[in-house]
């Protein structure tokens, strides 16, 4: 819960956070609003992020799908410039969890080397809401949500001369959950429903605004890919067959349909893949019952091979082709930053005097609330052929607070590795890593992975600890999952069920599933959890997006949860002073889960909205959001006195039990915010850059309006001046009211995009009123560092 002060610190740079959705205004002692300050400044870091996790490229035949991953749930906003340019921003929201973008520090993350590729440079968080995607060179690109929720797909062209995908186009089956959508490289409008599934083998994004093929053009296309096949066949080199052979089957049917087919199912039985050779010949029989390799395809199918001689093809498959292939190199990106940052507050309040008095008080109190310096480290390493991928993640933070030396930190956010083989079909990962789906809801240490135990479906697992920085509980996990791949025009849905137990206590049995959508046009990506435990749904979320013929995208965002997540922990916001094992111990573990379900509010917000081209370089936005939060229930909880010693709740003599009486709390009532959005680029100059809001709030309590201007110009000698002005007003139904304004500029200074220099300064302005008391608050701040780029071939 956030507390209603009017001193708003931000945990990575010192910007204003927006409203708060309630209006009540402190009447504590000036010193206390500036200590609470500094705690939020100093003191709360368990909740402070990473925003961006790591960022993909999978090549296809003309173009790229650059894949930028987040820790946390997002929502898909909008993006400019719309089509094309080397700076792109794209709007998105955190979701889920309480986080903030206020909670994130600034990090960078720059994309492995890909040859073909523009190299990609993300900052996020930059400007408000919104994420900054760097090319090496201009480009076209198209911009959707990824198809797990929780990254934003980039659809590029290849550079100039580069026409063919490389010799290792493996693209990462991610994290073991999120089944990127089966395609395949030729730039046609979708691939025949009936063709996909089976014969895939190449699990690969979609790429949005392909061009339709005409009969001619896709029959020149095939014979080429055959013949092209042919050779590789001739060359025995497999996975260049078969990822040929994809090509062929991904587009509309033609001569080379029903060949192609039959020559997938012979493939994977001299590649010893028996599984998968079953799948293709019986996907040939049903769309080729009479053709001519429909008996051959029966009597295989009438009497297989045994698994053990598939086994040993296998074996020789891979020898052989290991033997002919130029030995993998590893290859890696890396980002460094570190910046210093100081702020200091000064707060005036004007009391009116006591009854019977005239004289008014006047009291002012100022510190600095900050002075540290943090430092960051991303690192990626590959190492790709065309059978196998490895890749090693690491990042991690360091926070020196020159304030206060016991504050100071060192976190690792993730540092795992992860090895993809697409002969035999498995993925695995161990190391600390982020949620991903499957019912896993904290960063955690341990493993996952999958089995592709037939063409577009899976089998995988996951296990390890929670990671809660600072937490004193211990928790661990389990889960299974079966998930079928989503395909082009075809939805995909991962099952899974997971297990918790927390401090050796069962605190967490739930079942669920993930489900994913996309086509050309329309991409949808929806949650549910239900804890069996608790008898209760846990998270409900569906997110869409659809992209009109006019260029017009539509979003729609629907998120149902409880806040907080349904855990034994909650059972402590009525029990000061004990244990969970104490309160388990005393009343038993299905009194303590009913406790938990009566103190877990439901959080439920609905968000709608639409992004418009307008003119060449400009674009309105706009969208409403309708947010509430549900009542709890009183819980009265009885524990023995012999159980706990002291009590600090109500002692009952005459039973010699600790009595903790929780009254329910009120709901919020729903509160309504309106968002209008304009943004402007390349308007004044080849990469600037003007984004403009107004939101009105209508709340049960009170009335606001938010509204800000950023502007970002560059300037010769590689400099880029940034402004922003946020302006905050609130008006409560009981006289109090509220007015914030707080401007900024940041300069900053590349060279050779690998070395940044960036200063920033601003100021917050306050003033609050409520009761007879005006309070006046100031803030200044700056912050200055540098970040350098890095990459193998640099």
């Amino acid at each position: 819960m956030k507390l209603p002060i009017p001193i708003f610190l931000t945990s990575n740079l010192p910007r204003l956070k927006d409203a708060e959705l309630g209006n009540k205004i402190t009447k504590k002692h000036l010193g206390v609003l500036v200590l609470a300050a500094f705690f939020l400044r100093n003191g709360i870091t368990t909740a402070f992020a990473e925003g961006v996790e790591r960022i993909d490229v999978v090549k296809h035949e003309k173009q790229a799908d650059v894949i930028i991953r987040f820790d946390h749930k997002i929502q898909y906003l909008r993006h400019t410039p719309p089509k094309s340019g080397k700076d792109l921003r794209v709007f998105i929201r955190l979701v889920g969890g309480g986080l903030q973008e206020e909670d994130i520090f600034q990090n960078s993350v720059i994309s492995p080397k890909t040859e073909g590729v523009p190299s990609v440079t993300v900052v996020y968080p930059e400007l408000i809401h919104a994420m900054l995607v760097t090319f090496s060179v201009a480009t076209t690109y198209t911009v959707r949500l990824g198809d797990d929720g929780q990254s934003i797909l980039i659809t590029v062209p290849l550079l100039p001369g580069v026409d063919k995908v490389s010799a290792a186009p493996i693209p990462p089956k991610t994290e073991g959950k999120t089944a990127l959508p089966v395609t395949k490289a030729l730039p046609v409008a979708s691939a025949p429903a009936t063709m996909g599934a089976a014969t895939a083998t190449e699990i690969q994004p979609a790429t949005a605004g392909r061009e339709t093929l005409s009969t001619g053009q896709v029959e020149t296309n095939a014979a080429q890919l055959m013949s092209d096949t042919r050779k590789a066949l001739a060359a025995k080199d497999t996975a260049k067959t078969i990822s040929l052979l994809n090509q062929v089957l991904s587009l509309p049917k033609n001569t080379q349909t029903e060949p192609a087919q039959a020559l997938m199912a012979d493939t994977r039985v001299a590649s010893g893949e028996m599984a998968k050779a079953k799948a293709e010949y019986e996907l040939y029989l049903k769309l080729f019952p009479t053709g001519p390799s429909a008996e051959k395809a029966k009597r295989w199918l009438a009497n297989p091979p045994k698994e053990s001689a598939s086994v040993t093809a296998l074996a020789k498959a891979r020898a052989a082709k290991a033997a002919e292939t130029k030995p993998a190199e590893w290859t890696y990106s890396a980002n460094l930053s570190s910046y210093y940052y100081t702020g200091k507050s000064q707060v005036d309040t004007i009391a009116p005097p006591p009854p019977g008095q005239l004289t008014f008080s006047q009291s002012s109190f100022s510190l600095t609330d900050q002075k540290s310096l943090i430092s960051q480290v991303n690192l990626t390493a590959r190492k790709r052929d065309p059978i196998s991928d490895t890749r090693i993640i690491f990042r991690a933070t360091k926070n020196d607070n020159y304030l206060d030396s016991t504050r100071n930190y060192n976190r690792i956010y993730s540092a795992y590795a992860e090895h993809t083989d697409r002969d035999i079909g498995y993925f695995a990962r161990a190391g600390r890593q982020n949620p991903n789906g499957n019912g896993a809801l904290e960063r955690f240490d341990g493993l996952q992975g999958y089995y592709e135990f037939m063409p577009g479906w899976r089998i995988g697992g996951i296990a390890g600890d929670a990671v809660e920085f600072l937490s004193p509980f211990k928790k661990s996990f389990w889960g299974m999952n079966v998930e079928k791949v989503a395909e082009n025009g075809l939805p995909g849905v991962s099952l899974y069920a997971i297990e918790q137990k927390l401090d050796g206590l069962l605190n967490r049995r739930a079942i669920g599933a993930d489900v994913r959508y996309f086509d050309g046009k329309l991409s949808a990506f929806g949650t549910y959890d239900y804890d069996t435990l608790y008898k209760s749904t846990n998270i409900a979320l569906a997110q869409l997006n659809y992209l009109a013929l006019a260029g017009t995208n539509y979003f729609v965002y629907l998120d149902h949860r409880r806040a907080p997540s349904l855990s034994l922990t909650n059972a402590l916001l009525a029990s000061p002073g004990l244990s969970i094992k104490d309160i388990v111990s005393a009343q038993g573990l299905e009194q303590t889960r009913r406790q938990v379900v009566n103190l877990s509010a439901i959080s439920d917000m609905v968000d709608v909205g639409f992004t418009h081209p307008i003119y060449e370089h400009w674009q309105v936005g706009g969208d409403y959001r309708i947010s509430s939060i549900s009542a709890t229930q009183s819980v009265n909880v009885v524990i023995p006195l012999a159980v706990i010693g002291t009590c600090l709740g109500f002692v009952d003599v005459a039973t010699d039990n600790c009595i903790f009486n929780t009254d329910a709390q009120q709901g919020s009532g729903k509160s309504h915010v309106w968002t209008g959005q304009l943004i402007g680029s390349d308007f004044w100059m080849p990469n600037s850059v003007i984004s403009t809001s107004l939101s009105l709030i209508r709340a049960p309590t009170y009335n606001g309006e938010s509204s800000f201007i950023s502007m970002g110009i560059p300037l010769k000698n590689q400099f880029r001046l940034d402004t922003n002005l946020r302006h905050y007003s609130q008006n409560g139904d009981n006289g109090s009211s509220q007015r914030r304004l707080s401007p900024s500029l940041k300069l900053s200074w590349q060279w050779l995009n690998k070395l940044y220099l960036e200063i920033e300064g601003g100021y917050e302005s306050s003033r609050s009123q409520a009761f007879g008391t005006n309070d006046k608050s100031r803030r200044d701040y700056m912050y200055m560092g540098m970040r350098w780029d890095m990459s193998s071939g640099q």
